[in-house]
C-alpha cells in the first residue's frame, strides 16, 4: 500500500484530509514544543497556499464543458493536496518566518500571574 496510508503516527499530514495528526501534534507539543511549532508553521503555510490557490481559481471563468459542482469539488481537493505537497519540504519560506516569530514569542513570554503574585509577597 502507499506509504501515506501508514504514516498516521506523524503530526504532519501526508494527505490533506488526514485529521488524525491533531492528536499527535498535541502530544508532540508536550514532549518537544520546538518541533511542534515547526509543524504548526508548516500546516499554516499549507492552509495559506490553499487559500491563495482558491483565490486564483475564483478569477477563472466558470463556464465551459467541464463546469459543474463536481468538477469544483475535485479541483478543490486537488488544490488542497497540491498545497500540502508544495509546502512539505522547504515550502515558500512562510513557515520559517512563522516559526521564528512563534519561537521568539515563546522565549519572551511575560511572567504569569502566579509568578508575579509569588514575587510580591
Amino acid at each position: 500500500m502507499a506509504d501515506f496510508l501508514t504514516s498516521t503516527a506523524t503530526a504532519t499530514p501526508q494527505v490533506y484530509n488526514d485529521l488524525s495528526g491533531l492528536n499527535a501534534l498535541k502530544l508532540k507539543s508536550r514532549e518537544n514544543p520546538q518541533e511542534a511549532v515547526r509543524e504548526v508553521a508548516q500546516q499554516f503555510e499549507s492552509v495559506f497556499v490553499t487559500m491563495m490557490m482558491k483565490s486564483m481559481r475564483d478569477t477563472l471563468p466558470k463556464d465551459g464543458m467541464f463546469a459543474s459542482s463536481q468538477m469544483d469539488t475535485y479541483q478543490e481537493m486537488m488544490d488542497q493536496q497540491l498545497a500540502l505537497d508544495l509546502t512539505r519540504a522547504d515550502g515558500f519560506g512562510l513557515a520559517a518566518v512563522i516559526e521564528r516569530q512563534l519561537s521568539a514569542a515563546h522565549r519572551y513570554q511575560p511572567a504569569t500571574l502566579d509568578a508575579v503574585a509569588g514575587e510580591s509577597e
